[in-house]
């Protein structure tokens, strides 16, 4: 038995193949299709389904099982979404989640609803952009679809919307689980699909490319997955329900979940529905990590200092030379996770154990830093596509009837270490 799980990536599409042990069996990574239309990044839906199915296709041929996928679910970051026609063809350029061309808009939408944190990525700002400025796309559009939920929908015939990816559009009222008529109204919203919460079956696999390789079958269940952090979040809450994910990746994002009557919320973090729609909301504080790093110094400059077994020195706001300059940023980093987490107490978020996942928590030097400056040993995860295992586990739970827990065999614990962990003290 082999399911399929998919990452819709800012930086890269991937696709993983698990099998009925939640076990990676095959994994591949390659750039996500981004183009400029002059005002930022796009991406173009078509070539976009292109590139995932031709991996979806080499992954099942590699692995060699003669049987058909038997589910395939999909993640991915959330805010940016398809214009699609009456059979769900893209009507234009998918603009990317990060692009800031409607900052102006989610001014105007900000000043007007407070129900839930709207930024500059929120789905909100780009359809009122579009009303300015791609009017007769968004005009003629049947189906607003997000670009995570894409290919899931493409392949079973049927447009719908994970719930927690309505959550990245700005107008869903998370406390009461609802659409705001009223913040659609004023974004001028396209026509919305049905909203399925995660794991739920949207259909099964129809006639396409993929069916025509023998890769799926009209038994081949499609099911809805959503936006990236829950998703990955909700392979390690499978370990402990009570886990607290220091995820870094491009982004750094730090997630917990609280079922707290009136949590107290604060300014800098973000809201969301939690991993398994469950009740509650979910917490993430959010730091651009790779961004950071990139502004200040070369990729190979900090990848030397996070290759060692242990960075030097200690904590030393005056150091000038570029291994003091790099931790420091490193550091900064750090600490302004650690207030996130303090967030989280206020919030309600249980103290449960912090585990480290993504590409970044695989330099220990890095990890004993960060677990120096929480002050709490830290669990890092050796799973190098959390996101997509996750999206495949989904997908195994909703072929199975039966709950997919993630492997332990890569677990490692990093402690902090005790003179940093003082120095860090004060701080």
């Amino acid at each position: 038995m082999i399911v399929c799980g998919l990452d819709i990536g800012s930086t890269n599409l991937k696709v993983v193949l698990a099998d009925e042990a939640g076990r990676t069996l095959w994994l591949k990574s390659v750039p996500a299709p981004h183009l400029n239309d002059g005002l930022g990044v796009t991406t173009d839906a078509t070539v976009l389904m292109e590139l995932l199915e031709d991996l979806v296709i080499e992954g099942w041929r590699e692995v060699g099982v003669a049987e058909p996928l038997v589910a395939i679910s999909s993640a991915g970051v959330g805010e940016d979404g398809v214009c699609a026609g009456d059979n769900m063809q893209s009507l234009g350029l998918v603009i990317a989640w990060h692009d800031k061309r409607a900052l102006a808009e989610v001014a105007r939408f900000r000043e007007r609803f407070n129900f839930t944190r709207v930024d500059f990525h929120s789905t909100a700002g780009k359809w009122m952009w579009m009303r300015q400025h791609r009017a007769a796309e968004i005009g003629i559009a049947r189906h607003w679809i997000a670009l995570a939920d894409y290919p899931a929908a493409l392949w079973c015939g049927q447009p719908f919307m994970s719930e927690t990816l309505a959550a990245r559009t700005g107008c869903y009222d998370l406390v009461n689980r609802r659409w705001s008529d009223e913040a659609l109204a004023f974004a001028g919203a396209p026509p919305l699909p049905r909203l399925l919460k995660t794991g739920e079956i949207a259909g099964t696999a129809g006639p396409g490319r993929l069916r025509g390789a023998g890769v799926v079958s009209s038994n081949t269940l499609i099911v809805a997955g959503g936006h990236d952090h829950p998703i990955a979040s909700s392979a390690i809450l499978r370990l402990n329900d009570q886990a607290r994910i220091d995820s870094l990746g491009t982004a750094n994002a730090i997630y917990g979940e609280t079922r707290a009557h009136h949590p107290m919320i604060d300014d800098s973090l973000e809201t969301t529905i939690p991993a398994m729609c469950g009740p509650g909301l979910a917490v993430v504080g959010v730091t651009e990590f790779t961004l950071t790093l990139d502004k200040h110094f070369s990729r190979e400059a900090v990848r030397a200092q996070l290759a060692l077994p242990r960075l030097p020195g200690a904590p030393d706001p005056q150091g000038d030379d570029e291994a003091s300059r790099v931790r420091r940023v490193l550091e900064e980093m750090a600490l302004r996770g650690r207030n996130f987490l303090r967030c989280f107490d206020r919030a309600g978020v249980p103290r449960g154990t912090i585990y480290a996942t993504g590409g970044w928590a695989r330099s220990t030097a890095l990890m004993e830093l960060r677990a120096s400056a929480f002050r709490e040993p830290i669990t890092v995860v050796d799973e190098p596509e959390l996101v997509g295992l996750g999206a495949a586990l989904l997908a195994l739970e909703a072929a199975t009837g039966a709950a997919a827990r993630l492997s332990t065999r890569g677990l490692q614990v990093i402690d902090p270490l005790g003179r940093w962990s003082e120095a860090y003290a004060g701080l």
